[in-house]
């Protein structure tokens, strides 16, 4: 996902090291701690997603997110919902031809 911020676009790591440029000094291990602990992930995988190396999943923006809102009360990342299936249409053919 990219956000359109100026004359450019932001990358969803430019998003996340943008953010985490924010935190005061004593608090960023604290904010980086309680990052790896919530998205259920080992140090390196948060460093991949900040410097770009990797991409970051919906769940991890997800979960970023819960984050970001309880340290500063903003969320970062958009999340875009997956289409409703309306009740009664399964999505799937049924491989009969009419």
């Amino acid at each position: 996902m990219q956000i359109q911020h100026g004359t450019g676009h932001l990358t969803d790591a430019e998003i996340l090291r943008r953010w985490l440029d924010t935190i005061p000094r004593g608090e960023y291990y604290n904010v980086i701690a309680k990052l790896v602990e919530t998205c259920l992930i080992p140090i390196h995988t948060l460093r991949n997603w900040r410097y770009g190396n990797c991409r970051i999943p919906e769940a991890g923006k997800r979960d970023i997110n819960i984050v970001t809102r309880e340290v500063s009360g903003i969320e970062i990342y958009k999340i875009v919902m997956p289409e409703v299936i309306v009740e009664g249409v399964s999505g799937r053919t049924s491989g009969k031809t009419i």
